[in-house]
């Protein structure tokens, strides 16, 4: 990507993370190699590849409404919108 797309109060250099605004809206990238006038950049979730435990707490079971069940998936509080 070109240096001008990053912002210019962050030294880059590999393995930094830098949050860059694109047309989807906020981004973080991570700093491969920098050039003279473009940076390589991992566009992955900092999370890809890495294994993800979650320990969870079931807090309510309930029967499927006949919409949900219609639909084929659960909708959640107020209904659907879709």
């Amino acid at each position: 990507m070109p240096k001008k797309y990053f912002p210019t109060q962050v030294a880059l250099h590999p393995g930094v993370t830098v949050m860059l605004q694109t047309q989807q809206g906020p981004r973080p990238v991570t700093v491969l190699k920098v050039g003279m006038s473009v940076v390589d950049v991992d566009l992955n979730h900092p999370m890809a590849g890495k294994d993800l435990n979650f320990d969870i707490e079931i807090v309510e079971v309930r029967d499927a409404s006949e919409e949900e069940l219609s639909h084929g998936h659960v909708h959640g509080d107020g209904g659907h919108h879709h």
